[in-house]
């Protein structure tokens, strides 16, 4: 499975990634978004698209599930130590935890899927999919659109 990298030009661009009949059971970069900020030259700093939308339609075939993960990077061009796996939080009796967002597919969506996600002050993006159990008649969707506020 090969991923789609695209360098974005404007907050109007739509990126998207077809798998017709195959999702592998290692993490796969499926989308890397570069360039995401408008100073190519520039580290980290707010660019002009602030805010992705993921959007995802899975057929499960006879996986178990399916796991896409979302990370970023201050780097418009990262190695693959440059990358941050996006995180929410959880406390519990004063002590933070950053948990690792995966959004888990467990069956076929047959109600499509988008999920929104701030780009802040990366200046690159990747979707990696995961998947577990039979690869058999399954696929995945993916597509993701950029905006500005």
């Amino acid at each position: 499975m090969c991923s789609t990298v695209v360098r974005y030009a404007s907050a109007g661009d739509v990126v998207t990634y077809t798998s017709p009949s195959t999702v592998s059971n290692t993490e796969t970069d499926a989308i890397v978004l570069l360039d995401t900020d408008v100073l190519a030259t520039s580290v980290a700093s707010v660019g002009g698209n602030t805010q992705g939308t993921l959007y995802m339609n899975f057929t499960i075939g006879s996986l178990t599930n399916v796991t896409i993960r979302l990370y970023g990077s201050y780097l418009s061009n990262p190695t693959a130590t440059d990358w941050f796996i996006e995180t929410e939080e959880s406390s519990s009796s004063g002590v933070l935890t950053l948990n690792n967002v995966g959004i888990v597919l467990t069956a076929t969506t047959t109600v499509p899927k988008m999920w929104h996600f701030p780009i802040g002050a990366c200046k690159a993006y990747k979707i990696t999919i995961q998947s577990s159990g039979t690869i058999t008649s399954s696929s995945i969707f993916l597509a993701v659109a950029l905006r500005s506020n």
